[in-house]
């Protein structure tokens, strides 16, 4: 659960347009010192020039995937970090419960919803939603 949560995090973040910004900038930088060290391969410019190009472009370079990184660290969903927190409360427990365990429950689940007569959501502390249909029987 937790790596397809990543995952989809992973893939939203990538069409964010502040990222596909960010991953042009990178692209066209890569092709300007590719440029750059071609010209110096072919002795077309002076080697200080080229010291000086290259350094100020991979410098560039270091600080807009230093941005992109801090953009996707920075997402703010916070579903994954919950996500974690549930499951370690979950191995801390016992493997097998005999009966209802009202603080377990209530490190768990973060309320009860009523959606009809038959059927409850519970909603976790990590924003995950379970339902559950109320089976009524006949006396």
């Amino acid at each position: 659960m937790l790596n397809s949560l990543q995952a989809i995090r992973n893939r939203r973040m990538l069409w964010s347009l502040d990222v596909i910004e960010l991953n042009k900038q990178i692209s066209e930088l890569t092709s300007q010192n590719q440029m750059l060290a071609t010209l110096k391969q072919q002795g077309l410019i002076d080697p200080d020039i080229f010291i000086s190009q290259n350094n100020e472009l991979t410098e560039q370079l270091r600080t807009a995937k230093l941005k992109k990184e801090r953009l996707l660290v920075a997402d703010g969903d916070s579903t994954i970090a919950q996500t974690r927190e549930l499951m370690e409360i979950l191995d801390a427990g016992p493997d097998f419960l005999d009966d209802f365990d009202a603080e377990l429950f209530g490190e768990l689940v973060e309320k009860i919803i009523v959606d009809s007569s038959e059927q409850l959501r519970f909603r976790l502390k990590n924003g995950l939603e379970l339902v559950e249909i109320i089976e009524r029987t006949v006396r």
